[in-house]
Order: structure tokens, then sequence, then C-alpha cells
């Protein structure tokens, strides 16, 4: 298996751990049920040759979380759910990728805020949402 499959399936294991989270996905859908819900896509990848023997790999992924407003309000989605799904999903990250191994290569993880969080009307009413970068830095052999 590739680093980006084994890197979506912890990204995915890792997501689901969450409990605030309710459906995970890396694939778009059409059809959104399940909130909070976390989309995510790799958005870039980079290979640095540090030396004769290791380079600097890193691969990068943009995460959507996404808040429903039925059964509660806006500002209830986006000023109470959202943060505290993104602090739940920040600290899961923190507590599985502290400066694990990943296939035997060393990793770190960073954690960023890709935009403003925003509101936006989708065809089930308003969705809150927080765009978040997630960058994971791994030391591979040549």
């Amino acid at each position: 298996m590739g680093l980006y499959e084994t890197l979506i399936g912890k990204i995915t294991t890792t997501l689901q751990a969450v409990t605030s989270v309710k459906d995970v996905f890396s694939v778009p859908k059409s059809k959104l049920t399940k909130f909070p819900c976390v989309f995510f896509k790799p958005t870039g990848f980079t290979n640095t040759f540090e030396t004769n023997s290791e380079n600097m790999a890193i691969y990068r992924f943009m995460m959507v979380v996404m808040v429903g407003t039925s059964g509660t309000t806006p500002e209830t989605a986006f000023g109470t759910v959202l943060p505290h799904t993104v602090d739940d999903i920040i600290a899961k990250f923190n507590a599985d990728w502290n400066q694990g191994v990943i296939d035997g290569h060393r990793c770190t993880v960073k954690i960023d805020s890709a935009d403003s969080w925003e509101m936006s009307e989708e065809q089930d009413g308003l969705v809150a949402y927080a765009p978040l970068n997630v960058e994971i830095r791994l030391l591979t052999n040549n």
C-alpha cells in the first residue's frame, strides 16, 4: 500500500474515533445526512531530498467540518457545535499523531485554519462549515 492510501486510512480512522463526528468521507457526497460530518481530500504533495539517504515528504489535505442547522439554530450550529467539533478533532489528532510513526517513517502533523468559517445555504437548509488544512510531514528513506 502506498503512503497516500495509508494516510487516508489513518486520517479516516482518527476522525471516526472523534465522538462528536457522525460521518467521515474522502469522496464527495451529493447529499449529507449526518452532522457534524467531515469531508477531506488530498490537496498537494512535496518531496524534498534532504540528504543522500533521507527525503522529507509533505502530504497536504483539506478537511471541511460541516454542521447542519436542521433541529437547531444557526447560532448554536455555528457558535457551539462547530467550535466544539473542531476542538475535538484537533485534540484527537494531537493524541493519535503525537510524534508518531507511519509505515516506519517518523511523522509530524500540523492542522490550521484554511479559511474563515462560513455558513452556506444548501439543499436542506443552512450548513456551518470550518475548512482546515492538514499537513503531514514524513521523513522517508531514499
